[in-house]
């Protein structure tokens, strides 16, 4: 049985979607702090096997990390002005009497 792949992108994701994403992207960028706190190996995947990296090694890790949370922060942004934005144009003035 040969696995098919579909390329995707991120049209369907929603405002809770990224802030997921968000949250795990944290998770793991405090797994990186508390190896250097504690001089303990950080554990990643890389290329379907498990990796230990040394406390020193976790730099382009880190980086990498740091670079998608700024941008999952900009993208959730601008979900909640859309969704701000949406309410507001659905919203009808209050008729006076």
């Amino acid at each position: 049985m040969k696995t098919e792949f579909e390329e995707w992108d991120e049209s369907f994701l929603d405002l809770e979607d990224y802030q997921v994403e968000r949250a795990a992207t944290r998770a793991a960028l405090e797994a990186i702090n508390r190896s250097h706190r504690f001089g303990t190996d950080y554990v990643i995947e890389e290329n379907g096997l498990a990796k230990s990296v040394k406390p020193t090694e976790t730099a382009p890790y880190e980086k990498r990390l740091l670079e998608n949370l700024e941008r999952l922060n900009r993208k959730i942004a601008e979900l909640q002005a859309e969704s701000a934005n949406a309410l507001a144009l659905n919203e009808k003035p209050e008729e006076k009497h």
